[in-house]
């Protein structure tokens, strides 16, 4: 078995804690599989670089899309008690976009998505789960002003919002794009039913002129609250990167 360096070390240690909080007890290596009750002394390190990507998003940037929202935008009554507009983050060419609900009162202050302790838990599962950078994918949410008291957003929000968000990603054209809780779910492929329904499976999104993918997923703002949910949640991750072709062992 290889020598790691400390680097390498300290990676392969936040993996297999991230997989220990997920619910799993055992990872496969290419020599066997590892028990992950507790980290082990060494193994080979787990890496996996974002696929390529050739060409240009086409159409228009999503600065021409921020630009069109506005600074102090008045579309729906969630502009009353706002602090400020959360309008996405990350690589506007990414492979991957996760779109959440709406924000929260971290994102409000902030004016960036899933910076609270749903956000810490997402970035973990980005990064130590999928072995990519958070600056390498795209987020964004289906409401861009914190509802009050983090209710559900309502349906004249969401219809005020929803343009932006397809232009979004119109915008970005992703590979796939990963729907965060029922209500990014159902604002994209609305469905009915539980989650569940929708749920493990990969399905088409039409946009317009484009077309990607889509994987849903439970919003971690509820993995935090039940957090026996987190085995499932990382089998739709496991989705994305099995399509995305991204190595996990």
């Amino acid at each position: 078995m290889p020598t790691l360096t400390p680097e390498a070390r300290r990676a392969l240690a936040g993996y297999l804690n991230f997989q220990r909080e997920m619910g799993i007890e055992r990872v496969r290596f290419a020599g066997g599989a590892v028990a992950i009750s507790a980290p082990p002394a060494a193994a080979a390190p787990l890496t996996a670089e974002p696929p390529a990507r050739s060409g240009a998003a086409a159409g228009e940037s999503l600065a021409v899309i921020a630009t069109d929202l506005g600074a102090d935008c008045r579309r729906c009554k969630l502009a009353e008690g706002r602090n400020k507009i959360v309008f996405g983050s990350g690589n506007a060419h990414a492979d991957l976009v996760f779109v959440g609900e709406g924000p929260g009162a971290d994102e409000d202050a902030q004016g960036l998505p899933f910076v609270g302790r749903g956000g810490q838990l997402l970035t973990d599962m980005i990064e130590k789960g999928m072995k990519l950078r958070r600056a390498d994918v795209y987020i964004c949410n289906v409401v861009k002003c914190r509802p009050p008291g983090n209710r559900t957003p309502e349906a004249d929000e969401i219809s005020a919002c929803s343009p932006f968000l397809m232009r979004q990603l119109r915008s970005v054209r992703p590979k796939m794009v990963c729907a965060l809780g029922a209500t990014a779910a159902q604002a994209l492929r609305p469905f009915k039913g539980p989650l569940g329904a929708v749920r493990g499976r990969i399905h088409t999104l039409s946009l317009g002129d484009f077309e990607t993918r889509l994987v849903v997923t439970y919003h971690p703002a509820y993995l935090l609250r039940d957090p026996s949910q987190k085995r499932e949640a990382w089998k739709d991750l496991q989705l994305i990167m099995e399509f995305l072709c991204l190595k996990n062992s």
